[in-house]
């Protein structure tokens, strides 16, 4: 359905190359956003206040149409032109679900994403109003890949403990990049956020490879306590509901 946009208007922004940063809330895209922003060469845009709240209201509704996906591409080519750098970074997270007619648009766009371990992510999202904040604002009986419901669980979805909900965003997501990720492998480009602190110059090495950046990329000093930290804050029940879950089982 998105190649009916390039009826409505090309991009008058094709002088740039265009980042988008991609994944689930709580997996480390902040961190990876900041470690390409930081760059001289970027212009970077995370989570700005422009843009992040009117692309999330959008990429987070499953029943968004071609007048939605319109007026976001709208509102990037005006933030976009404005931009001083022929790089620019973006990182709104739930752009994950619009890929498609962002490529279709800024025909040279690249997306990188990251993935985090399940119990990590899990124990992050249950301490963050934000990330809970949607199963009140969402309907939780309809199919919706944000939030991890399908037909298989939306019937019983909203019984299920907090933590399980998590999880089932959590597998939404990871499936959906590495639907991406086997579909465009020139264009989407995903990482393991433990990599961060396992094999760190690898994973650098392998971001400026695929930005095509000839300068170095460095991170933040990053804390090794958020690595094991689920590990003390997940209790036993709280971990069993999310393997339960992963593997299909609601009827525990």
């Amino acid at each position: 359905m998105y190649d009916i946009l390039t009826n409505f208007f090309r991009s008058k922004v094709s002088n740039k190359k265009i980042v988008f940063v991609i994944g689930s809330g709580r997996s480390g895209t902040h961190l990876l956003g900041r470690t390409i922003g930081n760059l001289e060469i970027f212009d970077a845009y995370i989570e700005d206040e422009k843009l992040f709240n009117k692309v999330t209201e959008v990429a987070v509704n499953p029943n968004r149409n071609l007048k939605d996906i319109k007026h976001i591409l709208k509102l990037y080519e005006g933030v976009f032109n404005k931009a001083n750098k022929t790089r620019i970074l973006e990182k709104t997270h739930p752009n994950i679900w619009l890929v498609e007619p962002l490529k279709e648009h800024f025909n040279d766009a690249k997306f990188i994403g990251i993935k985090r371990d399940v119990y990590a992510t899990v124990a992050s999202m249950l301490n963050h109003s934000g990330v809970l904040s949607w199963y009140n604002r969402l309907p939780l009986n309809e199919v919706n890949p944000f939030l991890g419901i399908n037909n298989e669980n939306k019937d019983v979805f909203s019984k299920l403990p907090i933590e399980s909900k998590c999880a089932l965003r959590w597998k939404s997501h990871i499936e959906r990049l590495n639907y991406l990720e086997e579909k465009y492998p020139h264009e989407v480009y995903v990482v393991k956020y433990e990599d961060f602190y396992h094999d760190y110059d690898f994973l650098m090495k392998n971001i400026s490879a695929f930005l095509e950046v000839d300068v170095p990329i460095k991170s933040e000093k990053l804390n090794t306590d958020s690595i094991d930290k689920w590990k003390t804050f997940l209790t036993a029940e709280q971990i069993n509901n999310i393997e339960n879950v992963i593997i299909g089982n609601y009827n525990y």
